[in-house]
């Protein structure tokens, strides 16, 4: 079973473009998966991962958010220790320049098969980038914490582009198509259904 997770709208968004793809998922897609919404706040985030994780027992986790001003789906390769927001949380609450886990090391890598990923759904016609910055929000925050709390599950984090309803009066913004982010999310959770069928 694969634990899928997504985020709630934050800021001025109405909605979070990992939300609405992660409702948009085929019936084939959703077999043998579990998709959980996290709250864009990091007390939340911090309190739900652990729960979700010893509750689903997963034999992989796939985390989704939004990143808007990216063109392409992106997977990332690095989780790192440190919450810094320019903008509050979904509780109000802002963080600077914080560890995540005072404790924890520096940063985590995927553990998912990110090369591997990209080759495939390129090979379909569809793009898929691989990004060396999560940021410092709550995204990167649970891809931390998604390795740091299940350090033998394999996990990783793939941020997707604004709808187009989105960027409707954000002039300049990319955006990409419902139905090729849900194709392309369906790909990836296939591709990662078939890899663990193999180790």
């Amino acid at each position: 079973m694969i634990l899928v997770t997504h985020f709630d709208a934050v800021g001025h968004d109405a909605v979070n473009s990992s939300q609405i793809v992660a409702q948009h998922l085929p019936p084939d897609v959703i077999d043998d998966i579990v998709v959980a919404q996290l709250p864009t706040s990091k007390i939340d985030v911090e309190q739900l991962i652990p729960d979700l994780i010893t509750h689903h027992t997963p034999q992989a986790i796939l985390g989704m958010g939004q990143a808007g001003g990216r063109t392409t789906p992106s997977l990332e390769w690095v989780g790192v220790n440190l919450l810094h927001s320019t903008m509050p949380d979904n509780r109000g609450q802002q963080y600077r320049a914080i560890s995540i886990n005072p404790h924890g090391p520096d940063a985590y890598l995927t553990t998912l098969p990110v090369l591997q990923l990209q080759e495939s759904i390129e090979s379909r016609g569809f793009p898929l980038a691989l990004s060396t910055s999560a940021g410092l929000f709550m995204c990167n925050q649970a891809l931390y914490l998604f390795r740091h709390h299940a350090p033998t599950i394999p996990a990783g984090f793939l941020h997707l582009p604004y709808l187009p309803e989105q960027v409707v009066k954000k002039p300049g913004i990319p955006s990409m198509a419902l139905e090729t982010q849900v194709r392309i999310v369906s790909l990836i959770l296939h591709d990662i259904k078939d890899w663990l069928a193999e180790i």
